[in-house]
Order: C-alpha cells, then structure tokens, then sequence
C-alpha cells in the first residue's frame, strides 16, 4: 500500500516535534537524578547496610545496569568543574550520553570551548572532537617492580592481607582462574548446574574478593581427596575456640585453637553455624568444655532452608550455601528450635554478627524484620513512584545540526 506523501512529510514534523519535548523532558529528568546523586555524594548519604559505592547505590535504588550507574556517577562528580556543560545539561541542552562523554574526558580548561561545540554535534561527531582528550582517571595503577613476589601477613585480629606480582604469563593463568571461580560461586548462589553459562553482566554481581577465597576452597578441596565438597561446610569444618567468661557470664574474646584472638561478634559469628567445641575459663582456669549441641540437624537445616526459602535478608536471592543463624545467641541461652532460628547466605550472616545488620521477630509467624546500622528498616524498593515528577516545561532543547563536521575547524588554542 503506497503512503500519501503528504501524510509522510506531517507524520515527520509531528513526531519530530514530539521527539525533541520528550528528550528535553528526559533531560529534566536526568538533571534531578544527577543532582540527588551529587547530595549522596557531599553528604555520604549513599552509606548503608551492604552498599559498597554510591555506584552500588543508583544501581539498587534506580534500578540500573553497571554502566549507566557509573556514568551518572561520574557526571555528578565533576558537576562543578564543568559548570558550563553543566548549565546546558541542567537547561535540557545537552543530552545524557553528550554529557556523558564530556565528564568522562574534557579536562576542566576545556570546559567553555566545549560548552560551546556540544549542542550542535551528534554523539559520534562529539566523540571525534573529545578523541584528543584523554581518559580522565581517579587512580593510576603502579607499575611492577620485580618479576614475582608473594607477601601475605595476618594482622593481630586475625585479618589477612597481602599483595603479589606474577609475570605475564602467570597473571592471565590466576585471572582465568578468578574469572572461573567468579562464575562458579554465582552458580552456586543462585542454584544453577555446573555447565550453566554465566554472562559478563552476571559475573560482576560476585566481587573480585569473593571469587579469590572461592578459587581458595576449590584449591583445598582439590588437594585434599578426603574433604567431601558436596556436604555443607559445617559438616566438615570444626571451630575450636577458647572463650573466657566473667562472673556474671558474659563471654569475652575467642582465642582460635593456637591461633588469634578474635572479637567476641567474630567469634559467635564462627560458631554459629559449625561444629563446635566451646571451651569456657575464668580467671585463666578450665571451668567446662560445652558439647558440640548447637549444631543444627540435617533435618532441621531443611525444615529451616525450606520455610526461609533462601537467605531471609530481603534483598538477597541466594538461596544454596545457606548458614541456619541462632537469633538469641546460643551462648545467652538460644535454643536450637525453629523459632530461634533463621536462614541467612554467608555475607549477611557475617554481616549481622559485625553489627551490620540487626533482626526481630518470629521468621515462624512471618514478623522478621531486617534494619541497618543506623537502625533503618530494610526493605525493597518499590517499582516507581506513585506521583510523576513534575517538571519546567523543556524548550531550551534543539537537535544537532546534523551536518558534515570539517575537523581541521576544531582548534583548541
């Protein structure tokens, strides 16, 4: 069916019309989100339970990919060194992915020549005026000093750090390996098979940090035929700890079996979910030794796992590789019954006995309740706001031009 072309030139200004209101609305838009991020970042507003990076902060709350997070993050840190891109973003002027690119590389002299040039170029003449800036960086990566090294020290609470250098050829081995063991732990905190594919986007949800003690217990099981990896680790680790108790009770810091002192939260956090030995002094002397009767059963763990149907943390999905956490603290009198007893994945049981997190209610009735250090409620983001956001009516907007750009015209002087 052939088109009247009169319908096809109204069709072309109408819709260009519409096109350009709508990307200045988005810009609108955009600019408060940018403006809220640059709040969290003045103020540290993005710090809570679990959030590593106000990056780790958009992408929760608004619901965003890594990329574009990170992008918006970069746009509110340099607001105020490009205060001219900055007042046409702010107007609807410049576009997203302009302003993007602007923070990413224009060095904060340029920002006037720039401020200039942008309105009027499409993206990919932008990015071949912006080609002769640099990458703008945070931190640079020191160079390598000597060929292969290896240095790994325990700190006094029991902390492990270290750092290494590897030739080339070893390097790309241990970062297959990581990348490997990044894949395998996310398989295994979502329940996937072992052949299943992992795409690049799904491996960075597993930090680099997590997949090294991953590729650590796949190395002591591997070297270790007698350790069974399919039992759950408290069927097979042990946790001797030496604990010393006041005369009211109170339990001090654990001493590891002929290893650190820990802190009494590290301690509790240890043992609360393994087979353990207690071992109790006062005043230096051996006053009992406690069986090994906090452990939970095999049945209980699946009555527990099966109620809980994963992590109970209300942002967490991991539901394989679970620890069973007493909720009143198996030293201060918790019992070992489904009441008293919740399922948490190893990061947010962790988490909970460092003080991080904090609990209560009965998971029997359903009334858990998860809050944050600073004693915020946890819960998940609600898809949208009830109420649009009203916004200036956006006609400061104009497309680019469009036109063939000559280069040798771009001059920076």
């Amino acid at each position: 069916m052939e088109i009247d072309p009169e319908v096809r030139r109204e069709a072309w200004a109408r819709c260009a019309d519409r096109t350009v209101s709508v990307v200045g609305t988005m810009n609108l838009a955009l600019v408060e989100l940018v403006t809220t991020i640059r709040e969290l970042i003045d103020t540290e507003g993005w710090q809570g339970a679990g959030i590593m990076s106000v990056e780790h902060w958009v992408r929760w709350h608004a619901c965003m990919g890594r990329d574009r997070a990170r992008n918006l993050v970069r746009v509110a840190e340099r607001m105020h060194e490009l205060p001219r891109c900055w007042a046409l973003f702010r107007e609807g002027r410049l576009t997203e992915d302009a302003m993007v690119r602007i923070a990413r590389r224009v060095p904060a002299e340029r920002d006037a020549n720039i401020a200039e040039l942008a309105p009027g170029l499409l993206i990919a003449q932008l990015d071949r005026v912006l080609r002769v800036f640099p990458v703008i960086t945070a931190n640079k990566a020191k160079p390598a000093t000597r060929e292969r090294s290896f240095l790994f020290h325990v700190r006094a609470d029991g902390t492990g750090v270290g750092s290494f250098t590897l030739p080339p050829d070893e390097a790309a081995r241990l970062k297959v390996g990581l990348q490997q063991a990044r894949e395998a732990e996310y398989r295994r905190r979502n329940g996937l098979d072992d052949s299943a594919e992992v795409t690049r986007s799904q491996v960075h949800e597993v930090t680099p940090a997590c997949g090294f003690v991953r590729l650590t217990d796949e190395g002591i099981d591997a070297l270790d035929p007698s350790l069974c990896r399919r039992q759950p680790r408290s069927d097979r680790t042990k946790v001797v700890l030496h604990h010393d108790v006041d005369r009211h009770g109170e339990l001090g810091p654990g001493q590891l079996h002929l290893g650190a002192t820990i802190p009494s939260v590290l301690a509790r956090y240890l043992s609360c979910d393994a087979e353990v030995q207690v071992m109790q002094y006062r005043d230096g002397r051996l006053v009992g030794i406690n069986p090994t009767a906090r452990t939970v059963s095999r049945a209980l763990r699946r009555a527990i796992e099966r109620r809980d149907q994963g992590c109970a943390h209300p942002l967490c999905g991991q539901r394989v590789a679970l620890h069973i956490h007493h909720i009143v603290f198996w030293e201060n009198g918790g019992t070992t019954i489904p009441r008293n007893l919740i399922a948490l994945c190893p990061r947010h049981h962790r988490a909970l006995h460092l003080g991080e997190l904090s609990l209560e209610g009965d998971p029997e009735a359903g009334t858990v309740v998860f809050r944050d250090e600073w004693g915020r409620r946890i819960e998940p983001i609600a898809p949208g706001s009830p109420e649009p956001l009203r916004l200036d009516e956006p006609t400061a907007y104009r497309m680019p031009y469009g036109e063939r750009l000559d280069y040798r015209q771009v001059g920076w002087n």
